[in-house]
């Protein structure tokens, strides 16, 4: 593959999927060009900051109940804020697979050795 002059990731047929960002993909042989566009990307194709505001009063809405509760988490500088909660991601409505789309209870036995009793778990879903 690295010998290869294209390579081409076949992602509009159903078979083929690539779930990572396009940048991941892209090789340059020189490092000074390689940085200059990971540095391009990382510092201007991101969330506006008042995306950001609003994340961050999820968030901390979500560790001061979690203290509140004493859930079993103590936040301290060590954790650079963190805390307080777990999260997931969970997409449902995206894959082509029927296999991938399972039930809440599914999700539930999959991941409930990961938690805590009682832990506050945020989740986010498509």
């Amino acid at each position: 593959m690295q010998e290869a002059t294209l390579i081409h990731f076949r992602t509009s047929e159903k078979d083929y999927r690539i779930l990572n960002h396009f940048y991941s993909f892209i090789y340059f042989t020189s490092p000074t060009i390689s940085n200059f566009y990971k540095r391009l990307i990382r510092d201007h194709i991101h969330y506006h900051d008042v995306i950001f505001c609003a994340a961050s009063k999820i968030i901390h809405a979500l560790q001061n109940e979690g203290f509140q509760k004493q859930h079993g988490f103590v936040m301290t500088d060590q954790e650079g804020g963190g805390g307080g909660f777990s999260s997931m991601h969970i997409r449902r409505g995206d894959f082509q697979w029927e296999d991938m789309r399972i039930s809440g209870e599914e999700w539930y036995d999959n991941t409930k050795d990961y938690w805590m009793d009682n832990e506050i778990l945020y989740i986010t879903t498509d």
